[in-house]
């Protein structure tokens, strides 16, 4: 064998020791994002049965806000308005965050 012949290869060796330390350091990361991704999807799914149980509750919810806010109206309205301007903001951009949830959602397979 020639010594061409060896040095490439030696230089073809050394390239899959690199490509495969690489992959390894690849799959480190997609193993982080796999977790946070998972937290996403856990997030996502905890937000979803909040709004189902806001949804099948929504005269406990309404009651409770009307005691609240008999018993102490200044902090209670503030935080109505808050709510208001939360909820305008989500009508407004209702559409492109069911976009990104629904990006999100395929990211992590559901």
């Amino acid at each position: 064998m020639s010594p061409e012949q060896v040095d490439l290869l030696l230089r073809k060796q050394q390239l899959r020791w690199r490509i495969a330390e690489q992959r390894a350091q690849c799959l480190g990361v997609l193993r982080e994002v796999e977790g946070l991704l998972s937290v996403a999807q856990q997030g996502r799914s905890l937000v979803a049965r909040l709004g189902s149980l806001l949804r099948e509750h929504a005269a406990l919810g309404a009651l409770a806000c009307g005691l609240v806010l008999l018993a102490r109206p200044r902090p209670a309205l503030r935080w109505l308005r808050r709510g208001w301007l939360l909820w305008l903001g989500w009508r407004r951009h209702r559409g492109s965050l069911r976009d990104w949830a629904r990006w999100l959602g395929r990211l992590t397979g559901a």
